[in-house]
């Protein structure tokens, strides 16, 4: 009950809200979401559970189970269909395996989101609110900011798992364009090569000119930079 709680908090969860929840087991946090939220769409991939969930939801006319992989579903429609068209929270459990990915796919532009908060592995979390340097960190950064909530004992779940989990919040605050993705994920294509090597497919003859521009030496390294020098560098290759 205390990790629900804190992962409402979180989600700073009010009536009225539109909620994308990913992966929701047998329907124990949907279940408290939809005491409270205007319309709760639950994704859950794995198709064994949806008759528990039709069982265990069967009271909330205000939550709907879609038994989809969502890596595939194409969430701009699907909040335009069933959300209509939000802002929307999105609250997850996610597998370390596609925490980026997902994560990923609710900052673009295309998907009102206002607020992530998601599960993941404890690892993970606490990366994404060091200063250590990544392209998913780079992103949140600068849509908003993003809090540790509370760590999740592995003790807590049935079966247990082999490592702890951890909770954390994204709020977000603005839209980040996929031209500013495809830079950050180009400068840290390969981590030992530097910023001119890995730009270089990216603006061609123009790559070092670019850097030069932003007053970026061109042996950089993608960690050595801030998302505001990522937002200078896509600035000045519009002007060249």
């Amino acid at each position: 009950d205390n990790v629900i709680d804190r992962i409402l908090a979180g989600a700073r969860l009010s009536e009225g809200d539109k909620i994308i929840e990913v992966g929701p087991g047998i329907g124990t946090l949907t279940r408290e979401m939809g005491k409270v939220a205007d319309k709760v769409v639950a994704i859950e991939i794995d198709k064994t559970l949806i008759p528990i969930l039709r069982e265990t939801l069967g009271e909330f006319d205000n939550i709907e189970v879609v038994n989809q992989d969502i890596l595939k579903v194409d969430v701009e429609t699907l909040v335009k269909e069933k959300l209509d068209g939000g802002p929307v929270k999105l609250v997850a459990n996610l597998p370390y395996y596609i925490t980026t990915p997902i994560v990923m796919k609710f900052l673009e532009e295309d998907i009102p989101v206002t607020d992530i908060v998601v599960m993941v592995q404890k690892e993970v979390a606490l990366k994404l609110c060091s200063e250590e340097k990544s392209p998913l960190k780079m992103m949140i950064d600068y849509v908003g900011d993003v809090q540790y909530e509370l760590n999740v004992p592995r003790h807590v779940f049935m079966p247990a798992p082999h490592v702890d989990s951890a909770v954390i919040s994204i709020h977000k605050e603005r839209v980040i364009s996929q031209e500013l993705i495809d830079l950050i994920e180009a400068s840290y294509t390969a981590k030992r090569k530097t910023l001119y090597n890995n730009l270089k497919p990216l603006y061609h003859d123009q790559t070092k000119e670019v850097l030069e521009s932003c007053g970026i030496p061109a042996n950089k390294r993608a960690e050595e930079l801030n998302i505001d020098d990522y937002i200078r560098i896509l600035e000045r290759s519009h002007k060249l």
